[in-house]
């Protein structure tokens, strides 16, 4: 069930609260803005699509902290306020809904430093509400495509195109002059410093392949499925 769509009294507590968030920043100058938000919001569709009347699928969150990104449009949150706010958000899910087990579905590797105090401090603090981060990306899809895709290469590139192939921008993938990257990108470098299209692929050219994309995406919505059918509080 979606959140937005349903009245008050179809709300349960035995429902699975799915939170997708991402970010809003660029993917090179041919994938959209709305990328990492794009694939977390897929991602937690089709699990609600499989799982009905099990889970309840909120409004995706779609801006993240993407300070990575400064010198390239982006619009971020500071790492403070996103915190304040998935708290407030977590806190209201669960006092004012009544849920007791929610997942945000996170696609932007950014989130990934703020999310994990969100969830150990609600945890920590509630024994009958428990709150689970699935990520929508992993090490092992690197392997599978053989490149280590930070940002905007051939990964995000693939799964976009298996989504939807009209918001690659495929004649834009020849503007990129340079696919070299610097050392410590996101650490110790931006993503302008470590490469000036901002294309993170280590040192590869983009490589489409719309199977794979699509394969790794119906295994990461059977993975959210058997993590939404196994949560226990």
């Amino acid at each position: 069930m979606k959140l937005i769509e349903i009245t008050r009294d179809e709300i349960r507590s035995d429902l699975v609260g799915l939170v997708p968030v991402g970010s809003i920043e660029q993917h090179g100058p041919h994938l959209p803005m709305g990328t990492d938000s794009i694939i977390s919001e897929y991602v937690a569709s089709k699990a609600e699509e499989k799982l009905k009347d099990r889970v309840l699928l909120f409004p995706t969150v779609y801006y993240g902290v993407s300070l990575e990104h400064k010198g390239f449009p982006f619009v971020s949150l500071s790492f403070q306020t996103t915190i304040s706010f998935f708290n407030d958000l977590l806190e209201s899910i669960f006092k004012d809904l009544g849920l007791r087990r929610i997942i945000v579905v996170n696609g932007h590797g950014g989130n990934s430093y703020f999310l994990p105090l969100v969830q150990r401090e609600f945890n920590m603090k509630h024994n009958d509400a428990k709150v689970i981060i699935f990520n929508t990306f992993s090490e092992e899809e690197k392997l599978r495509f053989n490149v280590n895709d930070l940002h905007a290469g051939t990964i995000e590139t693939s799964k976009i195109y298996a989504i939807d192939k009209t918001m690659v921008r495929l004649n834009k993938i020849e503007d990129i002059r340079s696919y070299e990257v610097k050392d410590n990108v996101f650490i110790l470098y931006s993503a302008i410093e470590a490469n000036k299209f901002g294309v993170l692929n280590d040192g590869k050219p983009i490589r489409i392949d719309e199977e794979l994309g699509k394969k790794i995406l119906n295994e990461t919505v059977d993975k959210l499925i058997w993590l939404i059918l196994n949560f226990k509080v």
